[in-house]
């Protein structure tokens, strides 16, 4: 009996062991396989997300960029109509009341004025402006050639602390034509980016020099105009972001990159106006964007418990399918050599009568086949000593 459940045992042994290794194998395979797999999946799902983002946010800003340029021109190209008709006139100045009716209304222009060669004015309508903002600039040399004969005086406050800038004109007799602009127009374009509730999205607009000129009321901060003085440029306002109007949006480039501003980072489409120095970004907080990535990944986290749970299931399957196999290959394998076993210890009890039942090709039917071939030569040899001792007790008598 020890020798059986020797035998048996380490059949049965030996053959589970040897499967449930290869079962915690496969097992462990699979599930490096699936998480490397997951892992994958959302490394992708975070870099299409960002890489969609930024290009229709370097798309956008753009698009939006022409849209102010455009503007722009066609302030420029009204007031280059207004000086070429002035100074085509003997009493230009009479005319200035109804060209201001006019082109208030349709282009914001606030106010022109005709200065002398030391810009020191000469005429204004309405009479109650003085330009003084904008002639100090101008005295300064803080002004940019526009376009051919047309100069451009950037943003700064009037006395009511309103942003305005102007277009600056050389004419007739050494003098020049001043048209004050305000830019309300431009502001309500920058406004219209920002939709909801169907997007977070904002854009902003600095002067030449990286100072915020407009960014719209949103959760993270109040409404910044250029009485606020936010210097972008500051890293005082946003290391990255002082980085990044220094080195790219001040220098005219276009691209998308993030920054952190009160706090919160956002991710950025850039350009600017090059006509004017103007920095333009269209904002889109991070945390939009990877709401959908969070969806996504969430999607494939569930997948993969889900999967997790099925390759659990067959493990336990295919441990019980090698627990089964093992005891099914142990009885195929330890009872026929039980069998002869036992007929070989009958032998030696005197029995020749047994014989083991069991069909094979294989090694162990050879093995039956042969112990069986011994049972018969045993049995005919019992049988011939039998024949044999009653003929000589005959012949002794």
């Amino acid at each position: 009996m020890l020798y059986k459940k020797s035998i048996r045992t380490k059949i049965v042994a030996y053959t589970f062991s040897i499967m449930l290794i290869v079962s915690v194998l496969f097992s462990i395979i699979s599930l490096y396989n699936l998480l490397t797999l997951r892992s994958f999946f959302i490394n992708s799902s975070e870099n299409v997300f960002e890489s969609q983002a930024n290009h229709y946010l370097e798309d956008e800003v753009e698009s939006y960029a022409k849209i102010i340029e455009a503007n722009l021109n066609i302030k420029e190209k009204m007031c280059t109509s207004t000086v070429n008709f002035l100074s085509n006139t003997k009493e230009p100045t009479k005319y200035i009341p109804n060209i201001y009716t006019v082109t208030s209304k349709d282009l914001d222009i606030k106010g022109i004025a005709f200065l002398d060669k030391n810009f020191s004015i000469v005429y204004s309508y309405p009479k109650n402006e003085t330009f003084k903002d904008a002639i100090r600039q101008i005295k300064a040399h803080e002004y940019k050639k526009f376009s051919k004969g047309v100069y451009f005086i950037d943003f700064y406050l009037n006395k009511s602390q309103n942003a305005y800038f102007s277009f600056l004109f050389p004419f007739k007799d050494e003098r020049y034509i001043l048209f004050e602009i305000d830019p309300v127009g431009i502001f309500s374009i920058l406004q219209s980016a920002q939709i909801k509730p169907m997007s977070d999205k904002y854009l902003w607009m600095t002067d030449h020099k990286g100072v915020l000129v407009f960014d719209p009321k949103v959760k993270e901060h109040p409404l910044i105009t250029l009485k606020d003085h936010v210097d972008l440029t500051d890293p005082q306002n946003g290391e990255k972001l002082a980085q990044l109007m220094t080195n790219y949006i001040l220098k005219g480039k276009t691209g998308t990159s993030y920054y952190t501003f009160h706090g919160v980072k956002k991710y950025v489409g850039y350009t600017s106006i090059p006509k004017t120095g103007w920095g333009l970004g269209l904002t889109l907080p991070i945390s939009n964007l990877i709401e959908g990535v969070n969806k996504l990944n969430e999607q494939i986290n569930s997948k993969t418990i889900l999967m997790l749970g099925i390759f659990s299931f067959f493990s336990v399957i295919t441990i019980l399918i090698a627990l089964f196999f093992s005891m099914w290959a142990s009885n195929k394998i330890v009872k026929p050599i039980l069998d002869a076993t036992n007929t070989i210890n009958s032998i030696i009890m005197g029995d020749v009568s047994k014989r083991i039942a069991y069909e094979s090709d294989d090694e162990i039917g050879e093995l039956i086949k042969s112990v069986n071939n011994l049972m018969d030569a045993l049995a005919q040899t019992l049988a011939n000593l039998g024949d044999i001792n009653p003929k000589k007790e005959e012949e002794n008598e």
